[in-house]
């Protein structure tokens, strides 16, 4: 009887602390698809200015500025998933921008995969702040002032609302 149940243990070992690696594959791959996307943010922020001086940082948020502007990429504002009609993982990007010293309006980067690349779609001027990015809904916080009214920085002055990217526009879903 005592063969039986170290037979059972050890099956039970075995298969209990084997992993499928798909969670290291998704990292991976999250990983690759963020470097690719930043790449690509970062062609058009090139486009953009002349004589940038680009720094990076240990956290992968990258700046390019010149004498006058800066656009600032982070990480954490990179979202990735569906936004058009295929079933290839596209991104957002968040470009915070700069005029000299103050921020001016965001810019949003729609970047969808094209045969097997990924290719900038649109940039659209935007100071909303992407929460999420889910079955071609993107759900984002939008201020209800415009950025020269004093009430711009009201943390209860803006709302969240649900986009859909269709024809090169954010719309907003009903």
């Amino acid at each position: 009887m005592k063969p039986y149940y170290i037979s059972i243990i050890i099956i039970l070992i075995l298969g209990c602390s084997q992993n499928s690696g798909t969670d290291r594959t998704d990292k991976t791959s999250g990983k690759k698809i963020i470097k690719q996307v930043t790449a690509v943010a970062e062609k058009y922020i090139m486009s953009q200015l002349t004589d940038a001086k680009r720094t990076a940082i240990k956290d992968g948020t990258v700046t390019y500025s010149n004498d006058q502007k800066k656009y600032v990429i982070e990480p954490s504002r990179i979202f990735t998933g569906l936004i058009d009609d295929d079933q290839k993982e596209d991104a957002l990007v968040t470009l915070s921008t700069y005029d000299k010293q103050f921020q001016t309006v965001s810019e949003q980067l729609v970047i969808l995969k094209v045969d097997d690349e990924f290719t900038l779609a649109g940039a659209i001027e935007s100071d909303m702040r992407i929460i999420s990015l889910k079955d071609r809904i993107i759900t984002a916080d939008v201020p209800e002032h415009s950025r020269n009214n004093p009430l711009f920085n009201c943390q209860s002055c803006w709302e969240v609302v649900k986009f859909q990217y269709r024809m090169g526009e954010f719309v907003k879903k009903e």
